[in-house]
């Protein structure tokens, strides 16, 4: 990611410092349910036979599928809503948002060498991932564009956590990295997205005050529908499938 794109301020607002603050207290209230979700528990349970943790990996995977070019195609459209004088704003957005394309590819690629088909990810979408879609379409039509960045926090931060937590449960049950590329790469590469994402908040809430308010109603919005009813979706259907 090319993050030289943004003039880099030696000094943020100090009411940008608290609006990320919240966004980052917000994610890691989020984790905490994560950890304490049904899921969680099957994934990172000693006696959980591999099969079981791979049907349910396969599942998010295939959810990911589902919602991944439409949550995309939303954030591009939300671009072509920013200031236009401030190219280097939009430059670095859409970088980052082209390296995110490629995750449903990982996500499609992975879903297959866990076990699923290309026809289930070829199914209409499923009820939650639907949701998730109309979420960021909705966002990308009628709030602040700058909103979007509160959303893809929730994205970005909350995966590197998660992805970083499953690492060691994938070394301990030896599970096969050759299916689980989605999961290992994101553990390093959205953190340093989360790293991006949190100087550009800070930013643009230092340069646009404003758009604070909006990037804390993205998240929430987006937070309704991502990520355990997404999940747990997932979850049940990985169970009717074992």
């Amino acid at each position: 990611m090319n993050m030289k794109v943004l003039k880099q301020q030696s000094e943020y607002s100090e009411e940008a410092r608290e609006l990320f603050q919240a966004l980052d207290r917000r994610v890691a209230a989020i984790f905490e349910e994560v950890q304490k979700w049904r899921g969680w528990t099957l994934i990172s349970s000693s006696d959980t036979p591999k099969p079981q943790i791979l049907a349910l990996v396969r599942e998010i995977f295939r959810s990911v599928v589902w919602y991944q070019s439409h949550t995309t195609e939303a954030g591009f459209h939300m671009f072509g809503r920013l200031p236009k004088h401030d190219v280097k704003l939009i430059q670095a957005l859409c970088c980052h948002k082209a390296e995110e394309a490629e995750h449903g590819v990982w996500a499609r690629e992975d879903h297959g060498k866990v076990g699923g088909s290309d026809r289930d990810a070829l199914l209409p979408p499923s009820p939650a991932t639907f949701a998730v879609a109309a979420v960021w379409w909705r966002m990308a039509m009628i709030e602040n564009p700058l909103g979007y960045l509160g959303a893809e926090y929730l994205f970005e931060q909350l995966t590197a956590l998660v992805t970083q937590a499953a690492l060691p449960v994938i070394e301990r049950r030896d599970l096969p990295r050759e299916g689980l590329r989605f999961v290992i790469e994101h553990a390093t590469e959205d953190a340093k997205h989360a790293v991006f994402l949190k100087h550009l908040i800070l930013d643009v809430v230092t340069r646009y005050p404003a758009s604070g308010e909006a990037m804390l109603r993205c998240f929430d919005y987006f937070h309704a529908v991502y990520p355990l009813p997404v999940w747990d979706e997932a979850f049940e259907r990985a169970a009717r499938d074992s």
